[in-house]
Order: C-alpha cells, then structure tokens, then sequence
C-alpha cells in the first residue's frame, strides 16, 4: 500500500474518501497497538471494497492509500484508488469517480448494519440488496443489472472489522468519517455476521432478466460472436442466443440499418463458489422482440 505519513496537529492539505480517528488509551498495550488496530481496520475496509467492487465489474481492483496522518488521538486520512480497471468504458473519469463515491456509500452501509440493535437486525441480505441499489443509483454501467455481493463472501471482512472493535477497551473510541459523514462506531456491537450464515460450501448461481432497448453497433452475420450495441452512452457487447431469430436474420428477413435498434430480453447469470467469491458473470440475449427502424446515430457503426 503507497503511503505518505506525517504526524502534526494541523489539518490536512489532501483530500479524503474515508478518516479514521481512533481515541486510544496509552497506557493500554505497547506504543504500536495504536497502529496496528489501524492497520487492521485498513485491511478489513480494503477487502470490503474487493467484495462491493465485484458488483460493477468482476475484475475491478480498488486500494487504499493513506493521504496523511495525526497523533493527536490516531487519525488517518484515506483515499480510494482504483488500481485495476478491465473495461476501457471504466477508465472515464467522472467514472472513477462515480466508483469511489459507491465504494464509500457502500462501506457507510455495511458499518451501519453492523450496529443495528440485535433485536432488530436485518438479515445480511437485506445488506446485499441495499449494496445493489447504491450501485445502481450510480448508473455506471449503464446496465439496470447490478449483481448484490455474496453474503458469506461479504460476511469475511464484516468479521474482521468487527474483531478490531474488539480490540478496543470501554475507555477508546472509533470515529470513522465517509462521504462527508462523521459516524461514531458502536463498539458494545461486535457480534460475526458469518455466525448468522448456514454452513453451504456448494457453488450458487444466481439469475434474473430484464428488458432494454438496444442500438446495435456491429451484428454477427455468420457465427457465434458477440454483437456490439450502444446502451446510453456507453458500448456492451452480448451473445445473441434467440435461435429463431437469428436463422431468420441470417437468412435476410431483417435488413440492418445504422441507427437500428432491438427491443431485447437479457439474461444475467453470476456463479459464486461457496465461500462467496464471485467465479463467472455472463450477460446473453434470450429473445429478441422487435427492429426499431433509425432509433439512434451511429456513423462508425461497421467500422472495424
């Protein structure tokens, strides 16, 4: 992890996606306990962003770094990155900046699960599904399907925050500050997510459907290739897996025009292994309902 450190009582001149303040007793353990509790609530939040960024993209990778640092009590400054970034659309920046703005919604999210009185907590997939929304609120796919983390994969590093609360002694305190959001953690709360899950090693899958409106850029006129669309502004690229519709396409019965689009059913299947991490994603056309004749303006549309 890239780290630029300073200790002063002055306010930093960086800015900050997430500040950890931890008021700490010193006469409690060795002069480093301090840090490390840091260092292990820096890991867990980390592997919390591994797990929320696998909802927009299964090969995004994201880090923290620290921006800067204070002794009075402990305080970090850090920044979300985006280290990894395997789709091109991605690398816009208003983008990147859209996935840090989820990465800190969604961190927010989980830490506020977790203090949730016992006698009303929400299951943890009432979590996941409040993780999707966020991600889908940001639109940065372009897509309305934004997959919920695995929750024995979320549950991981949810266990090891809550450890670290552990560590901490009736006389400290943790503050952790997110989109702009001074929050105040509740130590007394440390119970494991992972003990509330029901001990399933088996892979899952998950599906769902839905219908969009398509503007295609380059259709596959004789084998099994991925055709190109534009939906909004940004390109995806989907298998056409309506068999009938695609024999009569290749047989003529429907002349393509640039600027045409197709009113689509798309399928979305996410595989997980037991232990939650995300395997597969595959994104297929099932059906295809209906040409729209000059729906949209793409001049390079069969280019190569």
């Amino acid at each position: 992890m890239a780290m630029a450190v300073e200790f002063s009582g002055r306010q930093p001149t960086v800015d900050a996606d997430i500040v950890l303040k931890i008021n700490y007793d010193p006469m409690v353990g060795s002069a480093a306990r301090a840090f490390e509790i840091a260092a292990q609530l820096i890991h867990s939040l980390e592997d919390m962003d591994r797990v929320l960024a696998q909802t927009i993209h299964i090969d995004l990778e994201t880090a923290l770094i620290v921006e800067d640092l204070e002794k009075s009590s402990l305080k970090i400054f850090l920044r979300n990155i985006l280290r990894g970034i395997p789709d091109e659309a991605l690398k816009d920046l208003n983008v990147r900046q859209l996935i840090g703005h989820y990465l800190v919604k969604g961190k927010y999210a989980a830490i506020r699960w977790l203090d949730e009185p016992e006698q009303s907590k929400r299951p943890i997939t009432d979590l996941t599904d409040e993780i999707a929304r966020i991600a889908k609120a940001t639109d940065i796919r372009h897509l309305p399907d934004y997959p919920p983390p695995n929750p024995a994969r979320l549950a991981q590093p949810l266990d090891k925050f809550q450890e670290v609360k552990r560590q901490l002694t009736t006389n400290e305190s943790l503050t952790i500050t997110l989109d702009r959001t001074e929050y105040t953690v509740n130590l007394e709360n440390d119970w494991l997510p992972s003990e509330s899950l029901a001990d399933d090693e088996s892979e899952k899958e998950l599906t769902n459907e839905s219908d969009l409106f398509l503007i295609i850029g380059k259709p596959d006129f004789i084998g099994n290739a991925k055709w190109s669309f534009k939906h909004g502004k940004r390109s995806i690229f989907l298998r056409v897996d309506d068999e009938d519709w695609l024999c009569d396409f290749r047989s003529g019965a429907y002349p393509l025009r640039p600027g045409d689009a197709l009113r689509v059913r798309v399928r979305y299947t996410h595989k997980y292994d037991g232990k939650g991490n995300l395997l597969s994603s595959d994104e297929t056309i099932i059906k295809v309902f209906e040409i729209i004749e000059g729906a949209g303006t793409t001049p390079d549309m069969f280019d190569e």
